[in-house]
């Protein structure tokens, strides 16, 4: 766990835990904050005497003290009651207050590092402490001496005021010095006057090192939303930046503007300006604050070493393109604009990247990035913009597009459908061609009062071109913003669904042909969603494997599968069961323990089970795949090829995997008596089966001519409604009852 945790977080949590005059209620926001900042379950705050134990969080609240505080003292694992082991770790609150606080997590043990930040928040939290308790003092003073209480209390505001004055700018100086990020230090800048300015809205504006004419606002605090407001913060900045004095504007409600220029190494640079101010407050102390505020961003921009870090707070240091911020900061501006007409997002995301990153390394990954941006950046026009959002992805800006909205998306479609062309072309990395592609969504500004909305439209329909299979671009529509929602939800109810029982198998049974003996089944995962009903294994196959969630899934599958084909091979011995299973499982470090354990629970040998792979094995990580699939090969397991012949990588893996079986799509089989082309492949596949030695299964067989045809060619197996159709496991039972001479009519023309 990385932690960068400062004196202005400290601060922070300071103010947080001090926002209440109540001491319990500080207490409880210090142990959530804790539990938080350190990934924690369990968190209390153990003080001397009859206090006992404040806070509790993660267990009972009927555990005492006596339980607790023996727990956690001497070895870093502790006994916790009801929960068991876990990773402890404690904290005195000071010599004031006679207790410490406390925390503990089940998975990790807490770094050296975290355990000095849990040190200053019991710090920070038996200051607060104190403090509360001598305000409450002074409350009851003041009960007694009313007039004397009421000037001390206006004396400690005023005190307070500039302690936190001190304070702030102290934290400021301490980030500047321990060179922290110079985006935390502007953020810290802005904040800080906000808060001291009563929560007024903030914002640093600077000019762009690449285009000088160019505002950008560097920072904000509690600026008003829409972000696209920002223009407010432009226009006094800029006549700060002219004037290089602090200017102030009074509005039509007569609310104050101040603006005030920082500068670097004496240059003004920008302006830090105010918005909303009390006119009623004095407008001189106001802009003494701002100008205090101001010289701390001039240190921090010139000890920065300042174009270049403004350079880098808004590019990313691998392309060299602006980055997310920029490019928002930039969309924000055109927005504001009433001048420009049509703009035109486009929201690129490469596919099959992170198989090259997991197999080439981080640097072929770096490389090829900084390739991509450069073939975008050939597909623009003069004044377009091109940025990298992050990871794999990348985003345009098309200004001056033609006026008309369906033509401005013709226009963008092309510069996409070029970008698209230009990726799909091999890349030279790491001296090997590389092959990846781009799914590419485009909006437009229409119902759109913000970049952050404009840019999610892009994204959503990034997302429905990348389900429509690589290098496809599509036009964002209103009613996309459904279907994500809807994809979001059943995402949640995936989280769930296997606790709450929702998952069942379905079995269908695998014939083979040549007898019409009964050789097994195939394992099909159903999910029955309480109020959507039966939900299609291509809706939330896809989501439990973009979530992780198809490992813990894929071990029921196992486990219950596996379970079934034991109990049938009471009745018929050597009955097997097919498992499909992703690229994802395959790699997963638990996968082979997985297959053991589940074998080893049903009490069944390796030759039960028949793993059915496809292609993207191959575009994963081959090397950790094959390692895994070999040692599962030595359970006895088979290996089989599910699609066979809908990939470009399929004779591949029967040169590079120890497969034992081949599955020809249903796509073929259903034109083996129609199409002589595929009744070419089919047979082709059939003979490639003999000559390999592997067998051969044909998915989807419907009809008795298709069935005819396949035992004519001798292929070894087959499944499909004309033989059985899916069904529930207990009424296979029957299926194996069945005498075996009726089982199927073999019909050999």
């Amino acid at each position: 766990m990385t932690l960068h945790w400062s004196t202005h977080q400290l601060t922070e949590y300071f103010t947080a835990v001090s926002a209440s005059a109540d001491e319990e209620v500080a207490i409880r926001v210090a142990v959530e904050r804790a539990l938080e900042a350190l990934d924690a379950e369990v968190g209390a705050v153990l003080l001397a005497g009859d206090d006992g134990v404040r806070g509790l969080t993660g267990l009972p609240v009927t555990v005492l003290a006596e339980q607790l505080r023996p727990a956690f003292h001497g070895e870093p694992v502790v006994e916790l009651p009801l929960l068991g082991e876990a990773n402890g770790a404690q904290a005195g609150l000071g010599s004031d207050i006679d207790g410490e606080l406390v925390v503990a997590r089940v998975d990790d043990e807490f770094s050296t590092e975290e355990r000095q930040m849990l040190q200053g928040m019991a710090q920070v939290l038996g200051l607060a402490l104190r403090n509360l308790r001598i305000l409450t003092t002074e409350r009851a003073l003041r009960e007694e001496r009313a007039l004397e209480a009421r000037q001390r209390l206006e004396l400690l505001e005023a005190v307070r005021a500039r302690q936190a004055l001190l304070e702030t700018l102290l934290s400021i100086q301490r980030a500047i010095s321990r060179r922290e990020p110079l985006q935390s230090v502007l953020d810290a800048v802005t904040d800080g006057a906000s808060r001291l300015l009563g929560q007024a809205p903030i914002a640093l504006v600077l000019a762009d090192p690449a285009e000088p004419a160019s505002l950008i606002v560097a920072s904000r605090a509690h600026w008003p939303e829409p972000a696209g407001t920002a223009n407010a913060a432009r226009e006094p900045a800029a006549e700060a930046i002219a004037a290089e004095e602090t200017v102030c504007r009074s509005g039509p409600s007569g609310e104050l503007t101040l603006a005030t220029p920082v500068h670097v190494s004496g240059v003004v640079a920008g302006s830090l300006v105010a918005v909303g101010l009390d006119a009623t407050d004095p407008a001189a102390e106001n802009a003494g604050l701002m100008s205090a505020f101001g010289q701390q961003i001039s240190l921090a921009l010139t000890d920065a070493r300042t174009v270049e870090a403004v350079r880098e707070a808004y590019r990313d240091p691998l392309t060299g393109l602006p980055n997310r911020k920029r490019f928002l900061e930039r969309l924000d501006q055109i927005l504001e604009d009433p001048r420009i007409g049509t703009v035109v997002v486009l929201f690129i995301d490469l596919d099959r990247f992170k198989s090259v990153n997991d197999s080439l390394g981080h640097n072929a990954g770096d490389e090829l990035l900084a390739a991509v941006s450069e073939r975008i950046l050939a597909c623009l026009r003069t004044g377009d913009m091109a940025a990298r959002l992050g990871g794999d992805e990348f985003a345009v800006l098309l200004e001056g597009v033609a006026v008309e909205e369906a033509r401005a998306v013709e226009e963008a479609q092309a510069v996409a459908e070029r970008i698209a062309v230009q990726v799909a072309e091999p890349f030279q990395v790491a001296g090997r061609p590389v092959y990846i592609g781009s799914s590419i969504g485009i909006a437009t500004r229409a119902d759109c009062t913000a970049a952050g909305d404009m840019l999610g439209n892009a994204d959503v329909a990034m997302y429905r071109a990348k389900r429509a299979g690589s290098g496809q671009v599509v036009v964002f529509e209103p009613e996309m913003h459904a279907e994500q929602l809807a994809r979001l939800e059943l995402r949640a109810d995936l989280q769930n669904a296997l606790a709450a029982g929702e998952f069942r198998l379905d079995v269908q049974p695998l014939v083979r042909l040549g007898t019409g003996e009964l050789e097994g089944a195939e394992a099909l995962l159903r999910w029955h969603h309480p109020r959507r009903g039966l939900v299609p294994p291509d809706q939330f196959i896809p989501i439990t494997e973009e979530t992780g969630l198809i490992n813990e899934i894929g071990r029921w599958v196992l486990r219950e599968s596996l379970s079934q084909v034991a109990g049938w091979r009471r009745s018929l011995p050597g009955l097997t069961v097919s498992v499909n299973v992703s690229a994802r499982q395959i790699i997963d470090p638990r996968f082979v323990t997985d297959v053991a354990d589940a074998l080893d629970f049903a009490g069944v040998p390796g030759s039960a089970l028949t793993l059915e792979l496809t292609e993207t094995v191959l575009t994963t990580d081959p090397a950790r795949a094959l390692t895994n699939l070999r040692l599962i090969k030595e359970r006895g397991v088979r290996l089989a090829v599910d699609d066979f012949g809908t990939g470009y990588s399929s004779l591949s893996y029967l040169r590079q995997f120890p497969v034992d079986q081949v599955k020809i799509d249903r796509s073929f089989v259903s034109g083996v008596t129609t199409s002589a082309q595929d009744n070419a492949l089919v047979r082709a596949v059939v003979d490639l089966g003999r000559a390999l030695r592997l067998e051969v299964v044909a998915e989807g067989i419907e009809d008795a001519e298709q069935l005819q045809a396949l035992v004519r060619m001798e292929c070894d197996l087959g499944q499909g409604y004309h033989l059985h159709r899916p069904m529930d496991p207990r009424l296979f039972a029957d299926v194996i009852r069945l005498p075996r001479p009726d089982l199927i009519t073999i019909s050999r023309g």
